[in-house]
């Protein structure tokens, strides 16, 4: 490596310093920008790249706004709850479809990570068999066990939509003080300290903190800012106290006053009209104007978002563009630009007719005379950072701003189409926040899933950062675990590894089991006896239905013909006596007639007896067909009988008091069992993912307040790894 490329002799990564030197180089008048939509979350930290400028490039300038154009979290069921706020956590029940960017915090350890019965059911958790016997059903087992552990939001109550620029600090006051303190009452908790003047005694838990007094300073020090900035400025709004805090945050976090740090928010840096339509941050919104470029554009930004769940342009209407305008104190809206008018999809829509739209120097003229010069254009997400990457440098942390690969791929596309678009690129940020704490001395009193998963309710900041790897690893196989122990006596004797109540319990199953195994078998043997009567009374029942299959063909084939003959006999006689004439009518029979009929009587009615006496002698000697089809049907009556007599044992044996007591065991400890592996397996998550993630993304005020003498913070800018990612 040449002299020139050699690191310099500093305490900053390698990474860092190759990223810090070829930015400046390369741009060495752009600033660098920070936006998010809270200073109490991770954006702070950024004042560790603070610590690197001061000695790599002590004239770099930072610009640290805050994005109030968005709107204000809100959830559409809250609109009843008589309050303008509510202070909320989110999970998969209730708040499963929270977002809540400008009015969140995490305590120490926290994050938004929600183990969600998706999450849940995909390691093995049979959420269903949990949720029947939960009290309350599945909505109160996603309320009560699905919740991010360590995170609040503040969510807009009322029915109207209101930017974040706009939340007046009056209205929200309350509910961010109440935010606050419980953020840092749970943080002091992991630390042996509190809000309060006279500390609880954390001795039962050897949580004992070195100087708990100056963990306690810091958390009363953000808090009373708070508290006298809402308190002496009554008008202002939340961007307002958050633009105010900021530099107060940096130098706290940073534990003195921080570079060159300025302060802004979104609505001012993307106030558009006569005087600011030349800032080069609004030639990327020319490029949609353009008659040239228009359609060049739109593709280009459709193509990227297309399939991404965002929508595509025409989603929006005709004529839509990737920005919104935000009118003051009406709202915001996409912008549409039609051949003759602009529309702004506000609440309700505004509509400005018999004007022309081809440049940004023409847009800002028109919304300028309409709405006044406080109006804002913004680009949509993916529209946004191409707008401002055109002035500034982005500082993004690792894991931040998701839709960065979709901004990519739409400037490719443009570059591909031959337009020069002369964007700075990002600078990425990755923290190894954890591993950090290994220079500093003070105890820590994890939260129960971490002390689970630690194996200590307390344990010093040096290990903790030294073990937090191999404890993720170990919940990752943790989470395999409780998966591959599918059946309730396989987990039930997983989780007797481990704990004598656990082991009582997979006893306790296992007495029931045999119990019920006993009364399964007994009453199996019983059931097959039914069985065995069963298929006795059914072939029995076919023998007599055969048997009277074969009695009715012999009474066909034997009595049967012997009836005819006799009515055929009789029918005749009838004829003979009652003649009728070539008329069909009845006619006396002649004298000689008589005289014959009187001789075909006798012969006839010697031949009738004859066939009676017959007929007779055949029932009689058919009388052994009913007497095998009673018997046959008795034989499967009989059956039957003892069938439900067998029946009845097996049913008095199965409902014994034994069996219901063993059956109940197994109900209770299988739903015992499974809730266990529901909040093992939510637990490891909020392990294995919050630490990974808050490792990248920590909350700032954390630094401080664990570390009051800067040490966690120090080391942390000196391992902080950077990356350039072009645009």
């Amino acid at each position: 490596m040449s002299e020139k490329s050699s690191p310099l002799e500093t305490p900053f990564a390698d990474s860092m310093q190759a990223a810090v030197r070829d930015l400046r180089a390369r741009f060495p008048r752009a600033p660098f920008l920070t936006l998010g939509q809270t200073v109490l979350w991770d954006e702070p930290v950024k004042a560790a790249f603070c610590r690197v400028l001061e000695v790599l490039a002590p004239d770099a300038q930072i610009v640290a706004a805050i994005h109030d154009t968005d709107y204000f979290a809100k959830l559409t069921h809250l609109e009843n709850l008589n309050e303008k706020f509510a202070l909320l956590e989110h999970n998969d029940g209730d708040t499963r479809g929270l977002w809540s960017a400008a009015g969140e915090i995490s305590a120490l350890f926290g994050s938004e990570t929600v183990p969600t019965r998706h999450k849940l059911n995909e390691n093995g958790v049979a959420f269903d068999r949990v949720a029947k016997g939960y009290p309350g059903g599945s909505s109160a087992l996603l309320n009560a066990e699905t919740g991010a552990w360590g995170w609040r939001a503040l969510v807009h109550a009322e029915g109207k939509p209101l930017l974040a620029g706009e939340v007046l600090l009056r209205d929200i006051a309350p509910k961010l003080i109440e935010q606050i303190r419980w953020a840092f009452e749970e943080s002091l908790n992991c630390l042996g300290a509190s809000l309060a003047e006279n500390t609880p005694d954390h001795s039962a838990q050897e949580c004992t903190c070195p100087s708990p007094c100056e963990n306690r300073e810091v958390a009363v020090r953000v808090l009373r800012w708070v508290e006298e900035y809402s308190a002496s400025e009554p008008g202002a709004t939340l961007s307002d106290l958050y633009r105010w805090l900021t530099p107060r945050l940096w130098a706290t976090v940073r534990g003195t006053g921080s570079c060159n740090l300025q302060t802004s928010h979104s609505l001012k840096i993307f106030r558009f009209n006569r005087e600011t339509f030349a800032f080069p941050r609004f030639q990327f919104v020319d490029l949609f104007l353009n008659p040239a470029t228009r359609e060049t554009a739109r593709h280009a930004y459709n193509a990227a978002v297309q399939g991404s769940g965002i929508y595509t342009l025409d989603q929006f209407g005709e004529g839509a563009l990737p920005f919104d305008v935000v009118i003051p104190k009406r709202g915001r809206g996409t912008l549409r630009v039609l051949q003759n008018s602009l529309v702004i999809e506000t609440e309700p829509p505004i509509k400005i007719a018999d004007v022309s739209c081809e440049s940004v120097a023409q847009l800002a003229e028109i919304l300028e005379t309409k709405f006044g010069a406080e109006v804002v254009l913004v680009g949509k997400a993916v529209s946004l950072i191409s707008m401002l990457a055109r002035e500034m440098i982005f500082v993004f942390h690792e894991k931040a701003s998701s839709y960065t690969r979709l901004t990519q791929k739409m400037n490719a596309s443009l570059r591909d189409s031959g337009l020069e678009l002369n964007l700075h690129p990002l600078l990425r940020l990755e923290y190894s926040t954890w591993d950090a704490l290994s220079e500093v001395e003070t105890q820590l009193c994890l939260p129960p899933h971490l002390s689970r998963a630690f194996g200590s309710e307390s344990i010093s900041a040096r290990e903790f950062s030294s073990r937090w790897k191999e404890v993720c690893g170990e919940q990752d196989a943790l989470l395999a675990n409780l998966k591959a122990h599918r059946s309730p006596r396989e987990l039930l004797n997983f989780l007797a590894r481990e704990e004598p109540h656990w082991r009582n319990a997979a006893t306790d199953y296992g007495a029931a089991r045999e119990i019920i195994s006993g009364v399964s078998a007994r009453a199996g043997v019983l059931q097959s006896q039914v069985e065995t009567l069963r298929e006795t009374a059914k072939a029995a029942t076919r023998k007599a239905v055969q048997a009277e299959r074969e009695k009715g063909e012999d009474f066909r084939a034997r009595v049967l013909p012997l009836r005819e003959r006799i009515r055929d006999l009789n029918e005749a006689a009838t004829a003979r006596i009652n003649p009728l004439d070539e008329n069909n009518q009845p006619r006396k029979l002649t004298k000689d007639e008589r005289a014959q009929n009187a001789e075909h009587e006798k012969l006839e009615a010697a031949e009738i007896e004859a066939l009676k006496t017959q007929i007779e002698e055949l029932q009689t000697e058919r009388a052994h067909f009913d007497e095998t089809i009673s018997a046959y049907r008795e034989a499967a009556r009989q059956a039957q009988r003892e069938a439900r007599v067998l029946i009845a044992q097996r049913v008095e044996m199965e409902t014994s008091s034994d069996a219901k007591t063993a059956r109940e065991a197994i109900m209770h400890l299988e739903y015992e069992a499974e809730l266990e592996r529901l909040r093992r397996v939510r637990d490891a998550i909020s392990v294995s993912e919050g630490l990974r993630y808050t490792n990248f993304r920590p909350t700032a005020w954390w630094l401080p307040l664990v570390s009051p003498e800067g040490k966690w913070f120090e080391q942390l800018a000196k391992t902080a790894q950077a990356r350039i990612e072009e645009i």
